[in-house]
């Protein structure tokens, strides 16, 4: 390779470094950020503000194709995450890579005033412990996790079964998370989702912020609890086969219209109670 061409070579003299994001809204929404690196740059806003921060571009993995909107986007990172890269123009610190996110203990909440702090002030939101998510570490009671107190507190028990043959209830949370067994995802709104490898207590969960989630227990049983309306449209056919019981217990009324024939058959008895039972009514 000629010496020209080995001196120009984009990247030859790469300079590391390891900073805070101060900002996430790229104007060309390519997933950039501005970060504020350590020794670079001065933790004094009045002499250098976040606007005049360089976009640091970030790597995806090989799982990602990065291109036509195909795999994850890049905008994993909030402002208050820290990060580790490098600087592709080197100690011109114009053009930075981040390649990774960096979890701590945070010891003291953002100030806005100060630089390698979020300007909005909301992260980090947990003081003195792990940056890893609490569902994943497993160090609080479910009482004390905020998410499991709120599934518990919606449990439903006392549902009924009809001519009083009894009542059922919802399954509770089966979570028993070891570290680091739980791979937890959560948005900075609130939603989650796990995959929990902990052995015999393997789980699947999806959590709406609204309390809205499905569970996946380690025995295959699946939990499903809807905290507004639910809509289900098939538009071809719909095949649903039970080998066990179906108990429906519904508070309100249930109406159903179907444009064709209905055909109902029943190897054993067919028991209809009701106040008024009206057949062929006009």
């Amino acid at each position: 390779m000629p010496d020209k061409v080995k001196n120009n070579y984009f990247g030859m003299n790469l300079v590391w470094f390891f900073g805070v994001v101060e900002d996430r809204n790229d104007p060309i929404k390519l997933g950039r950020v501005r970060v504020r690196c350590h020794t670079w740059h001065t933790e004094d806003k009045t002499l250098l503000p976040t606007e005049a921060l360089p976009w640091a571009q970030c790597i995806q993995p090989i799982t990602s194709a990065a291109t036509s909107g195909i795999g994850r986007s890049p905008t994993g990172l909030v402002e208050g995450s820290w990060v580790f890269g490098f600087f592709m123009d080197g100690q011109d610190a114009q053009k930075p890579m981040i390649m990774g996110s960096l979890a701590g203990i945070p010891t003291e909440s953002p100030n806005k005033e100060k630089g390698f702090n979020d300007p909005n002030e909301v992260f980090p939101s947990l003081i003195n412990e792990p940056d890893v998510d609490r569902l994943a570490r497993n160090d609080l009671t479910p009482l004390e996790s905020p998410l499991l107190a709120t599934k518990a507190a919606g449990l439903t028990t006392g549902s009924l079964l009809p001519h009083g043959q009894g009542t059922w209830s919802e399954e509770g949370s089966k979570y028993n998370a070891k570290y680091a067994n739980n791979h937890v995802t959560r948005t900075e709104s609130g939603h989650v989702f796990e995959i929990d490898d902990t052995p015999g207590h393997e789980r699947i969960h999806e959590y709406h912020k609204s309390g809205t989630f499905k569970e996946i227990t380690a025995s295959g049983n699946t939990v499903t609890r809807i905290v507004g309306d639910n809509y289900t449209i098939v538009l071809k056919d719909n095949y649903v086969r039970i080998k066990g019981k179906t108990n429906v217990h519904i508070d309100g009324d249930c109406n159903m219209y179907i444009g064709g024939n209905w055909n109902v058959q029943a190897k054993g008895n067919i028991d209809i109670r009701g106040a008024r039972i009206d057949l062929n009514k006009e």
